[in-house]
């Protein structure tokens, strides 16, 4: 029985840490979704002179989770009558939570607010642009970090759950 229970805290520590390790595999996966959502939507604004809302409803039909919430979310507050950067802002912080990016990546993605809808489309375009570019550099960056990172915590929940059972015996 009480081997059992040691059994039961190491393999619970174990998946803790494997979910960690997936959260941080998917953050590259979540930047490359979100430059193809902001290319999508500077074509929406550049070439397709589509007003905001509409272009928003265009990425929520072609985005999947976590993004597609977050534009259904911009699309109905613009509709609503808001500004697009209040709503871009409102927007990031109820959805924050739902995605596995890190701060600096959520600072990089609130930038767009500044000029969304403020200013003219060659505007826009250049804002869009600049920070799909930089979003590219997080990209690279978190792709080198994610595999060591997810062994690391893949391996520190098992041996955290080992080290749980030496202090208890």
């Amino acid at each position: 029985m009480l081997v059992a229970g040691y059994l039961g805290l190491i393999i619970g520590f174990g998946c803790l840490g494997i979910i960690r390790a997936n959260q941080i595999k998917k953050r590259p996966q979540e930047i490359r979704e979100m430059i193809n959502a902001l290319a999508l939507l500077d074509t929406e604004i550049y070439w397709g002179a589509t007003p905001l809302p509409d272009a928003f409803q265009v990425l929520k039909e072609r985005t999947g989770p976590p993004w597609q919430l977050f534009f259904a979310s911009l699309e109905e507050k613009i509709r609503a009558g808001e500004n697009a950067s209040q709503a871009w802002k409102k927007s990031i912080e109820m959805h924050r939570r739902k995605t596995c990016l890190i701060e600096d990546d959520w600072l990089v993605i609130s930038g767009i607010s500044q000029g969304l809808g403020r200013s003219d489309r060659n505007e826009q375009h250049k804002q869009l642009e600049l920070v799909q570019r930089h979003l590219a550099g997080v990209d690279e960056k978190a792709r080198q970090q994610a595999e060591s990172r997810a062994k690391m915590w893949s391996y520190l929940g098992f041996l955290g759950g080992i080290a749980v059972v030496i202090m208890i015996m």
